[in-house]
């Protein structure tokens, strides 16, 4: 997704909710912010902490990646009940792993293609790897 005025790229995702566990939020979010209902949640692969703006307000994030399976299918952005997100976000796309840069500060994690590239190439890591910012 692109944050609005297209400042970067990230991935579906967002906090926990009380009683929740990760694949739960996992779920919830997918189900909220790109309308995906029936995704199979695979290894958790990767760990990125950091903090950034949006729209005035400081954010700081432990983010958890997971593998996410699923059959191509359109984004909707629309079932985001949250306010601020929702109206925040421009644009839901998939992105053919050729196009994803290897490092590019309009991606968040920035090494996004270079991690998934690894990823395609050598499967899944052992224990979740630290991205970076």
């Amino acid at each position: 997704m692109a944050l609005e005025n297209g400042e970067f790229w990230i991935t579906p995702g967002g906090g926990i909710d009380e009683g929740e566990t990760h694949e739960d939020a996992l779920r919830r979010e997918l189900r909220e912010e790109i309308g995906l209902s029936d995704a199979a949640i695979g290894a958790h692969i990767w760990n990125r902490e950091a903090t950034f703006t949006v729209r005035g307000r400081q954010i700081a994030e432990r983010e958890c990646f997971y593998i996410v399976r699923t059959d191509r299918f359109v984004a909707d952005l629309s079932g985001n009940p949250v306010a601020h997100e929702r109206e925040a976000m421009a644009e839901a796309r998939w992105w053919p792993v050729h196009e994803l840069p290897a490092h590019s500060k309009d991606f968040a994690p920035a090494r996004l293609g270079s991690l998934v590239a690894t990823l395609l190439e050598s499967g899944p890591p052992a224990r979740p790897i630290d991205t970076g910012f």
